[in-house]
């Protein structure tokens, strides 16, 4: 399938961080595992191959908790966005429609503004990333995420839905 969308369209990439250390006393602080930094760069090479040929997003939005960040981190080697910017509500026990209604805005904002963004990354964690899909694509399936997988959702601004093109979960 190719990473090309349709004028209206816009490619939604939901990932979740790489493997993580065990939780010990602050879930925030917990680090990618060289597991998971292998992980994320297969992730990375694969989204690179398929979906984004010429290296770059839009608009990346990372949770603020350090694997997330680090996540984006080995991403953004291969990965350009256009923008970056770090999400408070995308953390484990986010709202999915709070963040679909953030996204919804953000569009809406750069339609209106006639500025380019056809394509969003979004790093963040289980069970979010799950519920996010389901509220997005209306299909309440709650898919589980392994470390390190991308739903790619083909989005469209003018019904406020998309459709899951394909769920990577890694090689």
């Amino acid at each position: 399938m190719s990473g090309q969308s349709s004028n209206d369209d816009i490619l939604f990439f939901i990932m979740r961080h790489g493997e993580a250390e065990p939780l010990q006393l602050d879930d925030k602080s917990r680090q990618l595992t060289g597991v998971g930094r292998r992980q994320v760069a297969d992730a990375t090479q694969w989204l690179t191959a398929h979906w984004c040929p010429e290296g770059k997003v839009d608009l990346a939005l990372v949770s603020p908790y350090r694997r997330a960040r680090q996540t984006y981190d080995v991403m953004s080697l291969d990965i350009r966005p256009g923008k970056m910017e770090v999400f408070e509500d995308i953390t484990p026990a986010g709202n999915p429609q709070l963040v679909h209604d953030y996204l919804d805005a953000r569009v809406a904002t750069a339609q209106a503004r006639k500025q380019s963004l056809n394509s969003i990354l979004l790093v963040s964690h289980m069970p979010l990333v799950s519920y996010l899909v389901d509220t997005v694509c209306q299909s309440y399936t709650t898919s589980l995420f392994a470390t390190a997988s991308i739903a790619v959702i083909r989005y469209q601004p003018t019904s406020q839905r998309g459709h899951l093109e394909t769920h990577f979960q890694g090689n």
